[in-house]
Order: C-alpha cells, then structure tokens, then sequence
C-alpha cells in the first residue's frame, strides 16, 4: 500500500523540482518605464508692443438725402426721360416728367394781357391826375376851400388803385410763368429713382407723387458704438456732442462678405448722434461714403448699394506697451495657458484692458518671451506635458 502511495508521490516531488529548476534558468525580462505621452500644440512668443485698437460695429447703407419728387401744378404726362425708371441715374436739373402745358400757357397768356389792361389803366389814372393837379394848381385859396376831398379831387385814390390792380396782376403772371416751368418737373440733385409712380398717359393733381428718390454724392452708415469702446475712440469734442467735423473725421472701414469674396470701402465717421441709448447704452455715430455708386471717378471692388448691410472697423487709440493675443486663447476669468521651460502647461491669468474682434489687449500677467498656447485643449491641465510648436501670427 505504501508501495503504490509512495510512487506516484515520488514522481510528483520529482517533477516540481526539475520544473523549479528549469525555472532558475530562465532570464528576466528586461523592463521600461511607460514613455509620457505628450500634446501637440502651436504655441506664440509674446512680447510687449504698440498696437493701435479697432472698434468692430455694423449698420445698414443708407442715402444721405432722400426726397419724393411731388406734381405742383395739374396736367397730363407727355414724356418721361429714359432715366426715368427704378434704378435710373440722373444729374441735377435733368427733366424727369413733362406735363402737358397748353392750360397753363393759355392762362400764362391770359395773365400777360391782364397786366398790359393794368398798365393801361395805371397810366390813363395817371394822366387824368395830372391833369386834375394842374387844375388844382390854377385854383385860388376860396375855391380849393370849397373842395372839401382833395385827395379825391387830385385822384389819389384812384391811382392807387390802379397801381394795385397792376402789382395783383404782375402777381398772377409771375404764378402763371412758375406753374408753366412747373409743368417739366427737373431732378433737384444728382440721384437715383428707386420708386416710379406714374408713366406717360397719366393725369396728376397738384399734390401728386410721381416718384422717390435719393442723392449719389454720398452715402450714410448709422453705426452704433458701445459705451465701453467709447474710451477707446479719439472722437473729437464736436463729434460727441453731436456737431459735424468738417474736414475732418475718424477713418472706418467698411466691409462685406459675399460668398468667398470679401469687399472693402473706405469711410468716415463725420458725426454722432451725441445721446446714448438708454436700453443698449450705445452712443449712435454716422460714417460717410464719398461717390458710393462709382458715378464720379470713385474705384471701389463694386458699388455700395443703398441698403446693402456692412460691417465697419473704427480706427481707435493707439494702445502702448500692451500684449496683443488671439481672443479664442482667453478663458473665463481671464485665463490663458502657456508652455514653461520644461514644456509643461502653466495656467496664467491675465489683465486684459479690452478685447475686440479677433484680439484681446493684455497690460499684464505675461513676460516677455512667454509661450502662449494657441491650440485649444479638450481637457487641460497644469503640468501637462506637451509639444510645443511655435507660429507667428499677424494682425491681419
């Protein structure tokens, strides 16, 4: 019995051995740390410099002067100028609409004949005075005395009775001669027509619109600028209080994105409307736009429609010895993060004086040299390792 528990024992002890000792034979693995892995990031080397800050606002194109051209005087359309239609350019005195005159250069003829009847009148009143003064002159003392109405008697009255009949009729001709040049109704400046209201055939009342229109010398954007960016604008007295700054001004940009394309007019701020919204707190500022349409030798990418909805870059204050970083890099509460030697993260926060558009303004919280990362991290944290690569952006 022993005999056959003993064997297999043997056998077992015997194997546990040789396996240990097959065991002891064998070399360690060699073993290595786990390598750190790191974030590729685009890092930008800062420095302190003096840049000049923009004011970004938007507005809407619109005309400078704008008038409804109005019938003064009745009668039917017989021409209409070529340039007469939506969207037709003209110059100042070009002859828009024609009415038929005849009425009017009847009652203008009318008028002259009246006046000559006026001026008969005025000079056989006049003779029959003299007359009657020369009479008065060879009279004695006793018998103008008896002649109670001098006046009368030298026909005073009746003179000046006439003359006044002459001057009414003078009147009615000068209203007659003005109706019948009122008849060919001319454009008051150079324009364009965005609004027709009547064609050829028509019969206009006095008091009838015949159409809209408005000035091409120069267009209008109503800006506005927040009460914030306001320190930021070297806007000269009279431009806040409201007054115009002739000759003189704050350059603006003016721009449009249309499609891949984006196109530029130059413009400037001439004006403010010198009271501060008091829902938006925003002071409300008027740029000029020379020759929008191109019509006086302007070269612009494309005309600037009336209408059209532009963004604007307000040329501001020059800002000195200030760091100038990408705004996306700026977290909430004002905190950036930055490569350090040993190219680990460092959060930093900083002192911004503004931000606008594109860039964020910093007085303080950097030294020069410092790597600002531009990459933006899902999960960032301080001492993350990283590898750094370093741009040089533009202002552009």
């Amino acid at each position: 019995m022993l005999k056959k528990i003993g064997l297999p024992l043997g056998i077992l002890l015997v194997a546990v051995l040789a396996t240990r000792w097959l065991l002891s034979l064998r070399e360690e693995p060699a073993t290595t740390a786990p390598e750190e892995r790191k974030a590729l990031v685009e890092v930008q080397v800062l420095e302190r410099q003096d840049a000049r800050i923009t004011v970004a606002s938007q507005g809407t194109v619109t005309a400078r002067t704008q008038s409804d051209l109005i019938a003064e005087v009745g009668g039917t359309v017989v021409q209409v100028a070529p340039a007469f239609v939506v969207g037709g350019f003209f110059r100042k005195g070009d002859v828009l609409v024609e009415l038929d005159p005849q009425n009017l250069e009847a009652a203008a003829s009318r008028a002259e004949a009246a006046v000559a009847a006026a001026e008969s009148a005025l000079a056989l009143e006049r003779g029959q005075a003299d007359v009657a003064r020369r009479e008065w002159e060879r009279m004695t003392a006793e018998q103008r005395g008896r002649l109670r109405a001098e006046d009368l008697y030298l026909r005073k009255p009746q003179t000046a009775e006439a003359e006044a009949r002459l001057a009414s009729a003078r009147a009615d001709l000068t209203d007659a001669r003005n109706d019948l040049r009122h008849t060919r109704i001319e454009a008051p400046f150079d324009g364009l027509l965005n609004e027709k209201t009547t064609d050829l055939g028509q019969f206009l009342n006095p008091g009838t619109k015949i159409g809209s229109l408005f000035a091409v010398d120069y267009a209008e954007v109503r800006l506005p600028i927040p009460e914030t960016k306001l320190p930021f604008l070297e806007l000269p007295g009279s431009l806040v209080a409201g007054g115009s700054a002739a000759g003189s001004g704050i350059d603006v940009l003016l721009y449009s994105q249309l499609g891949d394309r984006r196109f530029e007019w130059p413009g400037t701020l001439t004006r403010t409307e010198g009271v501060l919204d008091t829902r938006t707190r925003t002071l409300y500022s008027v740029v000029q736009i020379a020759d929008p349409y191109g019509l006086y030798g302007a070269r612009y990418p494309q005309p600037l429609l009336i209408g059209s909805y532009v963004n604007a870059e307000i040329a501001g204050r020059l800002l000195e010895d200030v760091y100038v970083i990408p705004r996306h890099t700026l977290e909430a509460g004002d905190l950036v993060w930055v490569a350090d030697g040993e190219d680990r993260l460092r959060g930093r926060p900083v002192s911004v004086v503004t931000a606008n558009g594109d860039f964020a303004y910093v007085a303080d919280g950097f030294m020069p040299g410092d790597r600002l990362v531009l990459t933006r991290l899902e999960s960032p944290l301080n001492g993350l390792a990283v590898q750094a690569q370093t741009l040089q952006p533009t202002l552009d």
